[in-house]
């Protein structure tokens, strides 16, 4: 199967005064929506991930990276917040509601203290849900929620691909040096070809230890070259060159 990817596309990432605001984030919308609106109308299964973050004790050991536990990121995707949502441009099947709403045409997988593990039929039903659209229903997407930039963290993502037998992924979001790197690396590891929208992915430029290196999204391109994944551009996308 193959499936489209999107990774982090939230409010604190994507906008100018968000909690972990990735430069020129920006930039990208257009394109996400494009890829977004392609995958609706083609009815490609769209999957993704999400951050959310809690700031509690109870957390303290999934949310290394926050600063508040020492890491070298600010809380960001703050649960209930309104950085934690998505973007208008990769939420399917309109705009986000208002505070206190659901989020649409979606379904989330949960990573969280006390469910940390669903079962493969609960798995399957999601699958159920993402591939089998009638015309007339609107499309869901498939989101993982994690605290940590390593989707991998969450154990259902690799039962999810494996039971779906994916075999592609077209990944797009952000920042290039964490959350994306980190999926890429692990679906490759997995046995899936993936296929990284170049102008549709942003880095942050923060190196592990929080300190600015303008070359970091650059060494993380590298890295998952070397493991396999391949590049392309949203018109690549659009035009099935892939």
């Amino acid at each position: 199967m193959r499936i489209f990817y999107d990774v982090d596309t939230q409010n604190d990432f994507m906008n100018k005064g968000g909690a972990l605001y990735v430069p020129g984030a920006e930039e990208i919308k257009p394109n996400l929506a494009i890829l977004t609106n392609y995958a609706e109308q083609n009815r490609i299964p769209v999957v993704g991930s999400v951050d959310i973050h809690f700031g509690t004790e109870e957390y303290k050991a999934r949310e290394g990276e926050l600063k508040l536990w020492g890491g070298p990121f600010p809380n960001h995707c703050m649960i209930g917040t309104r950085g934690q949502e998505k973007i208008d441009a990769t939420t399917l099947n309109g705009k986000y509601p208002e505070k206190g709403g659901k989020w649409p045409a979606s379904l989330y997988i949960h990573h969280h203290i006390g469910k940390t593990r669903i079962s493969e039929e609960e798995i399957q039903e999601a699958l159920e849900e993402i591939t089998h659209v009638p015309k007339y229903k609107t499309q869901n997407g498939l989101y993982f929620e994690k605290q940590s930039y390593d989707v991998f963290t969450n154990p259902n993502l690799k039962v999810f691909l494996e039971l779906a037998d994916v075999k592609q992924a077209v990944v797009y979001g952000v920042a290039t040096d964490y959350c994306v790197r980190a999926a890429v690396l692990g679906m490759q590891k997995q046995g899936v070809q993936c296929y990284v929208v170049e102008d549709a992915i942003k880095a942050v430029n923060i190196d592990f230890n929080g300190n600015p290196d303008p070359e970091f999204g650059k060494k993380a391109l590298e890295e998952m070259a070397k493991a396999g994944a391949k590049f392309v551009t949203t018109k690549d996308v659009l035009e099935d060159k892939i």
